[in-house]
């Protein structure tokens, strides 16, 4: 819970709620779980403050400090957040930011254009979770699903076959042999391994936007935001995302092309509802009556849950400038204090030798 004392000041308004903060420069805000639902809190010291599952829903804070503030779980829905100083500060997959104005959301968090930073989300994840800041994950299950949408789509390539050149049998070799197929009984086979592919699919890429949520690095937002796949790369061009947005569309939902197989089109066109339901009625029992449109279903279901994951890879991935640059000095010290190291170890060796002659 929030520090009566802290809650009653910030509550008392922004001057008072500074000046305080200028004479008290050691005392870190505590302001946990605190009710500050539609608060003008604009141009506010909230620094390094706790903000822990506060609610800030529709709170004003144009132009307030909030370097190094904890975020986590906080509520600000609808916050105006015009030149919010957010280096530093934290969230997590608690914390809710829907309908927030004045800055960007990301794949990672919220950025302000304004000041150039960002409140990214915390580095280590609950301790049940598998998730973490790990680029090369994220690479590798793109990657995958990437090969398994690939083959799928290829199934639907073939299919294409049927409906352009229209033969009636294909031979698909395997290692043993070949099988012939005629079209009703390849597309059967081609939308069941589809719905196969797509579950694996939806499952890599669901992991990949997940690890994506912790990356908090130039690096890492370059390597995911610019991997080579229409589906999780990144247009920040409006017009690009539009045509983006198509291709996507069509790639995704590709495993709808089976029904052309399935339906009697002349029937259907012609408005014959009962020639339509006869063909239908033609079709094997389990095939069509009970397995196709069990297997359509989870397909669909399948496609549109990859195709919001695709939208999820269309915010960026950020980081924040200040975060950068102290990680940069610590690894310049670090680097210091290693060349410092190797140069008395040096000296150590050198010592050992003299007394030995």
């Amino acid at each position: 819970m929030a520090n009566r004392e802290h809650l009653e000041l910030i509550r008392q308004g922004t001057s008072a709620w500074n000046a305080w903060r200028s004479a008290n420069p050691g005392i870190l805000p505590d302001l946990r779980e605190a009710e500050l639902q539609g608060a003008d809190l604009r141009e506010a010291n909230l620094g390094e403050a706790d903000l822990n599952g506060a609610k800030l829903v529709r709170a004003r804070l144009t132009g307030a400090d909030l370097r190094g503030a904890d975020l986590r779980g906080a509520d600000l829905s609808g916050a105006i957040l015009d030149g919010v100083d957010f280096s530093r500060s934290t969230i997590d997959i608690l914390t809710r930011y829907e309908g927030v104005q004045g800055c960007d959301i990301g794949v990672n968090g919220l950025y302000s254009a304004a000041t150039d930073s960002a409140a990214l989300m915390r580095i280590d994840p609950p301790g049940n979770s598998m998730q973490g800041a790990n680029a090369e994950a994220v690479i590798e299950s793109l990657k995958q699903a990437r090969k398994l949408h690939t083959f799928s789509l290829l199934l639907a390539g073939i299919a294409m076959l049927f409906i352009v050149i229209k033969p009636k049998t294909i031979t698909l070799p395997y290692l043993a042999g070949s099988f012939k197929f005629d079209e009703l009984s390849y597309t059967f086979l081609a939308t069941i391994l589809s719905t196969m592919l797509l579950s694996q699919v939806s499952s890599f890429l669901d992991s990949a936007l997940q690890g994506a949520h912790y990356l908090n690095d130039r690096r890492a937002a370059m390597l995911v935001g610019h991997f080579p796949w229409l589906l999780s790369k990144f247009e920040s061009d409006p017009a690009m995302r539009r045509q983006s947005r198509l291709q996507r569309f069509f790639l995704v939902y590709h495993p709808l092309l089976y029904i052309y197989f399935f339906v009697k089109w002349d029937a259907l066109l012609a408005g014959d509802w009962t020639g339509f339901i006869d063909h239908y009625r033609e079709l094997p029992v389990v095939l069509g009556e009970y397995l196709l449109p069990v297997v359509y279903v989870i397909l669909i279901v399948l496609c549109r849950q990859i195709f919001r994951m695709s939208e999820g890879f269309q915010r960026p991935i950020l980081f924040d400038i200040e975060t950068e640059r102290e990680r940069r000095s610590d690894m310049e010290r670090l680097a210091e204090a290693l060349e410092k190291q190797a140069h008395q170890t040096t000296e150590l060796i050198e010592l050992i030798r003299k007394r030995d002659r």
